[in-house]
Order: C-alpha cells, then sequence, then structure tokens
C-alpha cells in the first residue's frame, strides 16, 4: 500500500476518539446554545431569509452531487457484485472518501447554526442528533478499517442532500442502498465476504433509523 494511503487511514485512526468528543457536543448541547441563530434569522426579512435558505440547499446539493457521483466513479468496482473489492488503497477512491466524510461531518455541525437562521425546518430533536452522530461516527470506524460500509454510509449521506428537493426518489434511492446494505451484512455473517462483521451489523442497524 501507498505511504500517503496508509497515513491518511492511519490518521483516520488516530481521530477516531477527537471525532467521538465533537460528536457528543453536537448531541449532548443544547437549542439555547444557538440562541443567537435564531435572532439574527427572526430579524431576517422573510424574503431574503428564503433566498437565503434556497442557496443554501443549493449549494450542499450541488456539492453533495458532485462527491456523491465522484465516489461511484472513484470507488465502484467493476464487478456487480455483493461482495465487491473496495478500492482504499487507490489514491483518487481515498481522497473523495475522505473529503465526502469531512463534509458530511462539517454540515452537520454547521447546520446547528444554519437550521434555525434559514428555518431549514430540519429535525434537531435528540434523536435525530443521536442517529445522525452515530452514522457518522460509525462512517468514521469503517473508513479506518477499510469497508464497504463507509461508502454505502456516504452514499445514503450524499444522496439526501443531493435530493433534498424530491423526497420520493431521495427515500426510492436510499431503500436501495438500505437493501444492498443488508444483502452485503447476509453474504458477511455467512463468510462469503471479507468484512468485519459487527460493523456490517452496524451499519444496517444505522441505516434503519437514519
Amino acid at each position: 500500500m501507498d505511504t500517503n494511503v496508509s497515513r491518511v487511514l492511519r490518521l483516520f485512526r488516530i481521530s477516531v476518539p477527537p471525532v467521538f468528543f465533537l460528536l457528543a457536543c453536537y448531541v449532548f448541547l443544547g437549542e439555547h446554545v444557538f440562541g443567537l441563530a435564531y435572532v439574527i434569522g427572526k430579524r431576517l426579512k422573510p424574503r431574503l431569509r428564503a433566498t437565503l435558505r434556497g442557496l443554501y440547499r443549493l449549494g450542499t446539493a450541488f456539492i453533495a452531487f458532485f462527491m456523491h457521483t465522484y465516489l461511484w466513479y472513484a470507488c465502484a468496482d467493476e464487478e456487480t457484485s455483493a461482495c465487491p473489492r473496495t478500492h482504499f488503497g487507490e489514491r483518487h477512491c481515498l481522497a473523495i472518501t475522505s473529503t465526502s466524510a469531512l463534509y458530511c461531518g462539517a454540515t452537520l455541525l454547521m447546520e446547528r447554526w444554519a437550521n434555525p437562521l434559514f428555518e431549514l425546518n430540519m429535525p434537531t430533536g435528540l434523536r435525530a442528533r443521536t442517529c445522525a452522530a452515530m452514522g457518522l461516527m460509525l462512517t468514521w470506524i469503517t473508513i479506518a478499517d477499510q469497508q464497504l460500509c463507509a461508502h454505502l454510509l456516504l452514499l445514503l449521506f450524499t444522496s439526501r442532500r443531493t435530493l433534498v428537493h424530491f423526497p420520493a426518489v431521495e427515500k426510492v434511492y436510499a431503500l436501495c442502498i438500505k437493501l444492498y446494505s443488508f444483502v452485503h451484512m447476509s453474504r458477511v455473517l455467512t463468510h462469503k465476504c471479507d468484512a468485519i462483521p459487527k460493523l456490517a451489523v452496524a451499519t444496517v442497524a444505522a441505516m434503519a433509523v437514519l
């Protein structure tokens, strides 16, 4: 394996505890901490607020679309299988995987401000925050262990942002990813795939509540 690739994967392993701390803060910080965003949002004119909300959703959807398609291009295996080869050892695949994980983490934290500021009407309860944090933490761990589940989780996260204006299509597409994850888990548990069983099970369980 290339030295730079090994270094990046090692960074993911080392950064698991700091990421866990950041996500714990994300989960347990209440809405009153972001009171300033509520105040500023209330003072924005409705038309300006709607414009900023539209630009925010369009911008994040465009970036997510680019990452989603590049994940397919750089990391998808040529053979259609429930046990495809992972391409973490290839620079392009690892680069887009790392970038997508950072993007998902950054937008997750940023939206604690953007949600009240632009009135995105996204769920912000403790359960929703816990599920989102759990999914991102699992993504971080599966990247460090070079598991296919990392790509499946990233495809799920980026597709939801890409298809934010097409909820029906997003639900069908997300269901396809979840079904594929379940098939992959079944193959792993029957020892027909070379992967870590507990991470495959954890991925399916996380997707069930995401």
